[in-house]
């Protein structure tokens, strides 16, 4: 098992680090949060970018003649925020293992988003991912992530 695991969504990262067992016979296998913890990255929603009213613009009618208003659209701004939110997670998670280089990990994110994060990674972060896979973690408990990434024997 990979000894650092990501979880990320679009507006989250978390990183929690495997602790294997020790030589102690009551000692069992744990993970835990890293020093760098949760990092909240805010998305911005489509109405902190717009203004309070939709643009308007004349709209023609027959033979120049206005026949009233018509309503701006958001053009893929939608889109295009989710892509800066994928950027910034990529970031962040490239600064985390940036201050490990060489260290197998392993990335969680959500299905819909999994394959775009892995391809704005850094190429020397996806160098040494070695697994991922989908889930929507970031918000989950220890005790509900220990049962799912370590095996209990």
């Amino acid at each position: 098992m990979e000894n650092l695991i990501i979880l990320a969504d679009l507006g989250r990262v978390r990183s929690l680090r495997y602790q294997p067992a020790g030589d102690d016979p009551q000692q069992k296998a744990h993970l835990h949060d890293t020093p760098e913890g949760s990092a909240e990255l805010r998305p911005h929603s489509i109405h902190q970018v717009v203004t309070d009213h939709a643009g308007r613009f004349p709209q023609s009618g027959p033979i120049d003649r206005l026949a009233g208003m018509s309503y701006g659209e958001e053009h893929h701004l939608k889109a295009e925020l989710e892509n800066d939110a994928l950027e910034a997670v990529a970031a962040e998670i490239d600064r985390r293992i940036a201050a490990r280089p060489q260290e197998p990990w392993r990335l969680v994110a959500p299905q819909s988003i999994l394959a775009a994060l892995q391809r704005a990674l850094a190429p020397a972060t996806r160098a040494h991912l070695c697994h991922a896979e989908s889930g929507d973690l970031t918000r989950q408990s220890l005790e509900e992530l220990e049962s799912r990434f370590i095996p209990q024997h």
